[in-house]
């Protein structure tokens, strides 16, 4: 199969290369900046994995077909991502794997019934143009056909789920039978799922606390369960994402997440507290706490650590026009 990858990140590049070693051909769409500095070449770095070099074609614009086109950017940076792609080309599947809740919508408005909803847990971190350190040992997509969405905003995201000649049950399940395919032979786990809502949220009640609590620190998780004030907001927020998943009609088990809190390394960080200690603007924290605090007005669900721990991230990244050079003691992986 033919893979495309508009966003050569760390989940970019990491998906890039397993793809590459499993024969599959593969080529990154890249902003021109970074196509400059790239040598054809895809150096995966991990102790876990092991390195590895895998050679991947790169090109600024894409109007080639291709059979998926794989959407790795972060939410900002997707409207001018998908400016680079052309807009006759028709891939067989679009899957993006971009944290939040609100990017589907946008994508089906491009590509229709094609796109599946995405989620992906992995700590990898760009270092350099087609550089990657993989530091997790895991890597694990969920993937879920957009028929019966209700991911979106309101009732017509439900309505239209799956409108149009390829949008039926069936050829969705097969696509997406397809894909897991070829990501188990790539080395990489892949869970469908029968409800896109489940896909984006059983992640975001994860990442969303961490993110925010780790941001709030200016350090990893580690620094975060030194100050048992952030410590207890970290759980707190973690259960208030869990009721708003439950009021958008995804229930988590909270007690499994909080476990999940408690056991993970505490050099366990996310990208972005990297990107907000290193002034990249802008970054996704709206993307990701707007649509839930959205959703928890309008279910009228509370969520004070929520937003507490939202002010204190926006508070760390608004001074940062021209940063200082961070001291945090653990720069790299990011959290899924």
């Amino acid at each position: 199969m033919r893979h495309a990858i508009l966003g050569a990140g760390g989940v970019g590049l990491a998906l890039g290369a397993a793809l590459a070693r499993a024969g599959h051909e593969v080529v990154l769409v890249m902003r021109e900046s970074s196509r400059a500095r790239y040598h054809g070449v895809i150096d995966v770095h991990s102790k876990l994995h092991g390195d590895l070099a895998v050679e991947a074609r790169a090109v600024e614009r894409l109007d080639e077909p291709v059979d998926v086109l794989w959407v790795t950017v972060k939410a900002p940076a997707l409207d001018a991502a998908l400016a680079r792609v052309a807009p006759r080309l028709t891939p067989d599947s679009v899957v993006p794997l971009l944290n939040g809740l609100d990017h589907p919508r946008s994508l089906r408005t491009r590509f229709g019934p094609r796109q599946l909803v995405g989620a992906i847990l992995i700590e990898a971190e760009r270092t350099a143009p087609g550089r990657v350190t993989w530091n997790s040992l895991y890597a694990e997509v969920s993937l879920a056909t957009t028929d019966g969405d209700h991911a979106g905003d309101g009732p017509e995201d439900r309505d239209h789920a799956g409108d149009g000649p390829e949008g039926g049950v069936g050829t969705g399940g097969r696509r997406l039978g397809g894909l897991a395919e070829v990501l188990a032979d790539a080395g990489l786990g892949c869970t469908p799922e029968r409800d896109p809502a489940s896909v984006l949220w059983r992640k975001l009640v994860l990442l969303l606390p961490l993110a925010l609590a780790t941001t709030a620190a200016d350090g990893p998780l580690g620094i975060v369960r030194r100050r048992p004030e952030l410590s207890a907001l970290l759980r707190d927020a973690a259960r208030e994402a869990c009721a708003v998943a439950a009021a958008d009609t995804v229930v988590v088990d909270d007690r499994n997440l909080l476990h999940t809190l408690d056991t993970l390394p505490g050099r366990t960080d996310t990208s972005l507290h990297r990107d907000v200690a290193a002034g990249v603007r802008p970054t996704e924290l709206a993307a990701l706490t707007e649509p839930v605090l959205r959703r928890a007005r309008d279910h009228h669900v509370a969520v004070p650590a929520l937003t507490e721990l939202a002010r204190r991230a926006a508070e760390r990244e608004r001074p940062a026009e021209v940063p200082a050079p961070h001291r945090s003691t653990y720069r790299k992986g990011e959290t899924p």
